[in-house]
């Protein structure tokens, strides 16, 4: 694996020439890690080693040929990271157990109505993958192994972290020794994600096409999801809290500082709040932005969802596990004892799978914050020193100009390398956004036509029974602010981060994904009914509207349209 220094970062930050041989490139799956233009320090500093720890896989299987010290698995086009489509299929057509067509439908969720152009597979891949195909599994059931003792390791290390008291030369020293522990996580986050869906997708072969709408509720419920843990704390505290303090919602409804009128009014309320912040805060809304901010930073998600609880009648969703656990015996009905051996094999190894990939991205999640952390100290020393005039100015450099600064080398002007690249990022916000692009130009996919008063809109369903509620339509992090217990969610994206509002709600909807994105695992640990991969539901749904949501056809019914129809 390359270091570090080995790295060749992108000459261009906001347009990336294209391998010709891998020409289509995704917004699909890209877009929740990476919402909208991505500045010059998360890609640089973040994005390209996490891009050489997703290439392990190949390595292990003996396969270097296409495989250069740049960018490979995403490129940026218009400031927006893209997955290289072409490349991911090409993996995945060479890894034992998997095929293209697995990936298409439980991480990207995408139906492209023709085949995705990419490199022919030699024979001496086929080969050179079945010879190291020994060491690749080894690799896999290792990372399900230490993924528990991975995850602990990690948070003590966070909180073990300091640097306020560093020189600039420490935290230049740092710098690579990071980056090379979050290549690491990011490998081993794919590993586990590859594990799951090796298992998913062994699993869907043995079951049939009739039995595959079991595998759906026995992954629900396995009650040891890192990701969705902070929704389930909150939950509790929130259930506790309003047995202890009668007109807590209103209360904190009113206030100026929730936090100091929830200390006075349920102290034990806020210090387990404060524990779990503590425990958990290295998650963000935008989770792989080091420009974003932590929970421990900002922990407004945190509270947000506590007095919307507080609020709410609604309690745990029930009958998870007794769906779960009927779909099993469903999924086992006449077969052979042989076949209910391999069957129940794989239930476990999906099972592991799922807990394995929550854990390995957490990992990753918590270096993410550690450099992030990092940044944020070097960001307020020279916000001190006037060297730029905002902390959030310094995420439009670049991580060797960053460096150079950190070195001594005080020949840039950092103001005016800022103030061009912020214009720059506003003009490209202002560009579209196309889902699929063949080289650099977008690709249309057919759109079906529907009747716009009250349209039905298909999708994966991914969890929970039918339910009926209000939509509320949320496209960045800072409408959902206005989210009202019991409302129906509706994103283009989420990431695990958006969690503690996955508390609040009845349901969710969401324009891309598949069965392993975060949208889909965090809304099983919750009971929430969830369908993922609906096309257009953010432009042709409005706050308001009321519908209904059936994730076992996959279909989101527009009831009634809302008067007035605003999106926001």
């Amino acid at each position: 694996m390359y270091s570090p220094a080995d790295i060749e970062f992108p000459p261009l930050l906001f347009d990336m020439d294209f391998d010709e041989r891998l020409p289509y490139a995704t917004r699909v799956n890209s877009r929740e890690a990476y919402p909208g233009v991505l500045r010059p320090l998360d890609l640089t500093a973040v994005q390209v080693p996490n891009d050489h720890g997703i290439r392990r896989q190949l390595r292990d299987l003996g396969i270097y040929r296409i495989d250069p010290p740049g960018l490979l698995t995403t490129r940026v086009h218009r400031g927006r990271l893209y997955t290289n489509l072409s490349w991911v299929l090409w993996m995945a057509d060479m890894l034992p157990g998997a095929s293209a067509a697995d990936f298409e439908a439980q991480l990207f969720g995408q139906h492209i109505p023709f085949r995705i152009t990419r490199p022919m597979i030699l024979r001496e891949d086929r080969l050179r993958a079945r010879l190291f195909a020994p060491r690749f599994y080894a690799a896999c059931t290792a990372s399900l192994a230490v993924c528990g003792w991975r995850l602990n390791r990690h948070l003590r290390l966070r909180s073990a972290m300091r640097v306020a008291g560093k020189s600039d030369a420490q935290l230049d020293a740092l710098i690579e020794p990071f980056q090379e522990q979050l290549m690491i996580a990011c490998d081993w986050n794919t590993r586990a994600t590859i594990f799951g869906l090796i298992m998913i997708s062994a699993l869907s072969r043995i079951a049939g096409p009739e039995r595959a709408k079991h595998i759906v509720p026995i992954l629900s419920d396995l009650g040891d999801i890192e990701s969705a843990a902070p929704a389930r704390r909150i939950r509790e505290i929130a259930q506790l809290s309003k047995t202890r303090t009668v007109g807590l919602a209103e209360t904190l409804g009113a206030s100026d500082n929730r936090w100091d009128t929830l200390a006075l009014l349920d102290p034990d309320a806020n210090a387990s709040l404060k524990a779990t912040v503590d425990r958990y805060g290295y998650r963000s809304v935008a989770e792989f932005l080091i420009s974003a901010p932590s929970w421990s930073e900002d922990p407004t998600p945190v509270i947000d969802a506590f007095t919307g609880l507080l609020k709410s009648s609604t309690h745990e969703k029930g009958g998870a596990r007794e769906a779960r656990n009927a779909a099993h015996r469903a999924l086992l009905a006449g077969l052979s004892p042989l076949r209910k051996a391999v069957v129940r094999m794989l239930i476990r190894g999906a099972h592991s799978g799922a807990r394995a990939r929550e854990r390995a991205k957490a990992c990753l999640i918590i270096r993410v914050d550690m450099i992030r952390r990092l940044f944020r100290e070097v960001a307020r020393r020279w916000v001190a020193e006037s060297r730029i005039d905002a902390v959030q100015d310094l995420y439009y450099l670049s991580l060797e100009e960053v460096r150079k600064t950190l070195r001594g080398d005080l020949t840039l002007n950092l103001r005016e390398i800022c103030s061009e690249r912020k214009s720059e990022t506003v003009r490209l916000e202002a560009l579209p956004e196309p889902e699929l692009i063949f080289g650099s130009e977008p690709v249309s996919l057919a759109v079906q036509t529907r009747d716009l008063q009250h349209p039905v809109f298909k999708g994966l369903g991914v969890s929970g029974a039918a339910v009926e509620g209000r939509a509320r339509v949320v496209l960045d992090t800072d409408a959902l602010d206005a989210f009202e217990p019991g409302e129906i969610l509706v994103a283009p994206h989420t990431d695990a981060g958006w969690t503690p509002y996955f508390t609040l709600a009845s349901g969710v909807i969401v324009e891309t994904g598949g069965l392993l994105t975060h949208t889909s695992t965090v809304a099983r640990e919750l009971g929430l009914a969830a369908i993922v991969n609906v096309r257009d539901c953010t432009t042709m749904i409005t706050t308001g509207d009321q519908l209904r949501l059936d994730p076992g056809t996959g279909e989101v019914t527009v009831l009634r349209r809302a008067a007035g129809r605003t999106r926001h």
